[in-house]
């Protein structure tokens, strides 16, 4: 477990550099991503006063909730008087959507910030709880496109900026990282209503999406430190925003969430835990082989263990406490099948054609 004033530590140090720090964080208008914006706003507050066009902090926070989002970013001006808040609207679960917003926030970081234009920082949030798949007009399961599509998507429109970071673009994707992951190979879009159950979906996506991200390194080596982060319990609205039946969302809101009160993680202490993911001392794009503990921000604290079971490799399953945890025989037997080409190659051909028809009938 990372104590707390450790990740206080690192996160105050993201601050002290001369650099602006430009973050997007999606589903920013609620929860775990509202959480991180204000832990980004309180974080960065003592950095003073600010260039009225660039900002020593850009935060672009993207969701459906407008009123949400003023009323956030009201409170981060308050707070951050030297930040730049920015929110932007619309359905992550469409990629079109993600298309368009992503290009609203390249366009306006190349017209606005330092050249080049950068992102730091990039933290998905979105997604919806639902015990059943629903198809969107792109002809994507809308939950599978909340918890992988769209996140990876992002990744992959945002490519330039974030490797144009001098740290490296860190990027963190809060789903959960503790899952048993598998990949069903012969129906990655799962449409087969056999691979429909809610834990094989689950444990689907997080394959995916651990694959995707290792593969996405693999092509930008020394670029991205990726992480895949299980918040634990953190006392959200998801259920209750969600379209399970009254009677789940009832067991879920006033008799679950009781009995585990002594294991929640806070709103304050999630967004400060999220926000050290994007430390490159603690979470390096990469360690030379020779090197065990990260220098620079942090003083004798050891760089995460990643996905590969090796010091710095990049990608990292995080958990609640910012714990690592390495998967390394799993994940090298699936690349040696060539999965991990499959699924990179899967993805990128479902994005061009949703880019090119609107729809992904495969």
């Amino acid at each position: 477990m990372v104590k707390l004033d450790v990740v206080r530590v690192a996160n105050a140090a993201l601050a002290d550099g001369t650099r602006t720090f430009t973050a997007v964080v999606t589903g920013g208008t609620a929860g775990i991503g509202k959480a991180t914006v204000r832990a980004i706003a309180t974080t960065f507050a003592s950095r003073g006063s600010r260039d009225e066009r660039r900002g020593f902090l850009r935060v672009h926070i993207v969701g459906r909730n407008r009123e949400a989002a003023g009323k956030i970013i009201a409170e981060c001006e308050a707070a951050c008087p030297g930040g730049i808040f920015r929110f932007h609207g619309g359905d992550l679960s469409l990629l079109k959507e993600v298309d368009r917003i992503c290009s609203e926030i390249i366009e306006i970081e190349r017209r606005e910030a330092d050249a080049p234009a950068k992102i730091d920082f990039l933290v998905c949030c979105q997604g919806v709880l639902s015990l059943t798949p629903e198809e969107s007009n792109e002809g994507l399961d809308k939950y599978f496109s909340l918890y992988y599509y769209s996140r990876m998507r992002l990744m992959d429109r945002f490519l330039p900026l974030l490797t144009a970071s001098p740290n490296g673009g860190h990027v963190v994707s809060v789903f959960n990282s503790s899952v048993q992951a598998s990949v069903v190979l012969d129906d990655l879009t799962l449409r087969s209503p056999r691979n429909q159950a809610l834990r094989g979906r689950f444990a689907h996506w997080v394959g995916m999406t651990n694959i995707f991200m290792e593969e996405l390194v693999r092509r930008n080596p020394g670029r991205l430190s990726l992480c895949h982060y299980h918040p634990g319990f953190v006392p959200t609205d998801i259920a209750k925003n969600s379209n399970l039946p009254w009677y789940l969302k009832f067991l879920v809101t006033y008799i679950a969430t009781p009995l585990l009160w002594p294991f929640l993680v806070p709103f304050e202490e999630c967004g400060q835990r999220v926000l050290f993911m994007a430390s490159p001392a603690i979470f390096p794009v990469q360690v030379s082989k020779d090197k065990e503990t990260a220098t620079g921000l942090v003083k004798d604290v050891e760089a995460a263990i990643g996905i590969d079971g090796k010091v710095g490799s990049g990608v990292y399953l995080v958990t609640k406490d910012n714990d690592t945890f390495g998967k390394e025989k799993k994940y090298a037997e699936l690349r040696a099948n060539g999965t991990a080409e499959k699924i990179y190659q899967h993805t990128m051909a479902v994005f061009a054609k949703i880019e090119a028809s609107g729809v992904y009938t495969d």
